[in-house]
């Protein structure tokens, strides 16, 4: 950084005026990432305000990091410098609902629920499921690429999002996409800012595809061994149920269960519930069904496992044919873990592990590693204390797009002042 705080910090204020920008050292503290603590916080309240603020740190080469709800903050490998926290908490405004056309338009510092409260009034909703869906931001969502349990049934983030708004690390201002669903010109260039972590600009404002809300939701539990849930997952796979989740899950000591939810009309709904729940009586499986409030719970229950606070938590992703033998292999590996946690989307490939935050579950990555690899998967640590991030990669090793991914990088951040270090091989 060319400038001392104090001077970046009076640079900002002229800009944008002093209230939003931040020097408290509680409010610091507060926004640390991965225990690196910024030397100040911007909070601009417009699109226009964020490029500005961009612009000024990007002349004092000051590093920056976006900050939305900070849900997925610990995503990511520890930055290598953090000057500058820019918080997009204010830009909050749905712009445009087309429920017509299922869009919607909104800037990237709105949470989630304050989304869907404005366009339920339409018997609409955004099919993202992200961790504590009352902080996580639009933008954050998209940055992060924070896929739920839904995702096989209403299409990824990376689906839904059609358009975008974003500041680059200049601080120019462009736009991705467009408002319309079936939108081809010119490069996809929405797919490549979503799951970049805020590496390649900083989001502005997002367009997204809704879907219309289910008349009635239901989830069917099956109980049982590994083998008997291996065998109702290989059934329901061929059957013509549709599942909008399905997953594997197993907490502690407690036995497998797979949790198959269905949205839909309420005749159609009750039939599938009731046809999985013969599946299982027939595999000696005892079932619970939930409908009402509940399978919404059990679902955010789901989604907030990546987040798990004080734990380890890997992400592993391999195809579907190989999920049931990749857990068999790790519950063998952690079965000395005082405490577990896994789950995983039957659909996607998808396998989260929640390991106590310690030495021997931190030892265990080099291993799944090499396990998904052999599966032509691979295995990241999603969430874990700063402490054991230290001298790993917490994405893996390099792939062979490494090369591509850094001269992207460097075409659009050539200073390396977005949350250098944080993405992929330390980009």
């Amino acid at each position: 950084m060319k400038l001392s705080a104090h001077q970046l910090a009076q640079q900002l204020s002229a800009s944008i005026g002093a209230d939003n920008v931040i020097v408290e050292k509680s409010r610091l503290a507060d926004h640390a990432v991965d225990t690196v603590t910024p030397a100040l916080i911007c909070a601009p309240t417009t699109v226009e305000q964020l490029a500005t603020v961009v612009k000024v740190c990007a002349a004092a080469l000051a590093t920056m990091a976006p900050w939305g709800g900070g849900t997925a903050i610990g995503l990511g490998n520890p930055p290598r410098s953090l000057d500058v926290v820019i918080e997009t908490t204010r830009l909050h405004q749905a712009i445009e609902h087309d429920p017509a056309n299922l869009t919607v338009t909104v800037q990237s510092g709105i949470a989630l629920n304050a989304l869907q409260n404005v366009i339920a009034a339409e018997r609409q909703f955004v099919p993202f499921d992200p961790p504590l869906p009352e902080r996580s931001t639009i933008g954050g969502i998209v940055a992060a690429n924070l896929n739920g349990p839904r995702r096989s049934s209403y299409g990824s983030v990376r689906d839904l999002v059609i358009g975008l708004k974003v500041v680059l690390a200049s601080g120019e201002i462009i736009k991705a996409g467009g408002k319309v669903v079936k939108n081809v010109a010119g490069y996809d260039m929405c797919k490549l800012f979503t799951g970049s972590l805020g590496t390649l600009g900083i989001i502005a404002e997002v367009t997204l595809r809704v879907a219309p809300l289910p008349a009635d939701t239901a989830t069917a539990s099956a109980t049982g061994t590994l083998v008997q849930t291996a065998d109702l997952a290989g059934q329901l796979a061929r059957t013509k149920l549709l599942p909008t989740a399905t997953f594997l899950l197993k907490a502690g000591s407690a036995p497998w269960q797979l949790a198959v939810s269905f949205d839909g009309f309420a005749e159609t709904v009750t039939r599938q519930v009731d046809d999985l729940g013969k599946l299982a009586h027939r595999l000696g499986m005892t079932t619970e069904i939930v409908d009402g409030e509940k399978p919404r719970q059990q679902r955010q229950a789901i989604a907030d496992l990546p987040i798990s606070q004080n734990h380890l938590v890997y992400r592993l992703t391999v195809p579907r044919g190989a999920v049931m033998k990749t857990i068999s292999t790790i519950t063998d590996w952690i079965k000395a873990q005082a405490t577990q946690t896994i789950c995983a989307d039957m659909a996607m490939g998808t396998i989260w592990i929640v390991l106590p935050a310690n030495r021997m579950a931190c030892e265990l990555f080099p291993r799944l590693i090499a396990l998904t690899q052999q599966q032509r998967g691979h295995a990241v640590i999603f969430n874990a204390p700063a402490k054991l991030k230290q001298a790993k990669d917490v994405w893996g090793p390099a792939t062979p797009a490494h090369g591509l991914m850094r001269k992207i990088k460097q075409e659009f951040d050539p200073f390396n002042l977005l949350n250098p270090g944080r993405f992929v091989g330390s980009l």
